[in-house]
């Protein structure tokens, strides 16, 4: 009978190991998923952060567009060539495009409200200082995208 209290006693002491290492485990996992999420999240606002680069580079490098731009500061303004419109065609994706992936990767827990909230303040700034794109912004917005899904474009409704 002593021998069967000893099993008992290594059976109890091996549950309560088997019982700590499961907790163990789960703590280790919990810390793992949550430096996921904070790579993740970097991740998120880095490639966003790229993306604006991509454009302001754009924009600094490109006396064509910087010129257009300069043109949309005009609310009046209204599209002068065939090549004028190309410029227009092909730089409406970059900014919608950069505000929809910023929308997306809020939707996904990408990048955090406050940093949505600056992007969807930024897209304001920049219909406000370029109201001549407003237009052609909406414009594109409603044909190639659900755009009045999106908190970040409501400026273009406004």
């Amino acid at each position: 009978m002593g021998g069967d209290h000893l099993w008992d006693a290594i059976g109890a002491a091996g549950e309560i190991l088997g019982a700590l290492a499961v907790v163990a485990t789960l703590i280790y996992f919990g810390r793992q998923i949550s430096q996921a999420n904070r790579i993740s999240t970097a991740t998120g606002a880095r490639e966003l952060q790229q993306m604006y680069t991509h454009v302001y580079t754009l924009i600094t490098t490109n006396s064509d567009i910087r010129g257009l731009l300069t043109r949309m500061h005009d609310p009046s303004y209204e599209v002068q060539s065939a090549e004028e419109q190309e410029q227009i065609d092909a730089f409406i994706p970059l900014l919608t495009g950069i505000w929809m992936a910023t929308a997306i990767a809020h939707e996904q827990g990408q990048i955090s409200s406050h940093m949505y909230v600056i992007y969807c303040e930024d897209v304001e700034v920049k219909l406000s200082k370029w109201p001549g794109l407003r237009p052609h912004a909406v414009n594109f917005a409603k044909t190639y995208s659900p755009s009045d899904q999106y908190d970040i474009f409501r400026p273009f409704y406004n």
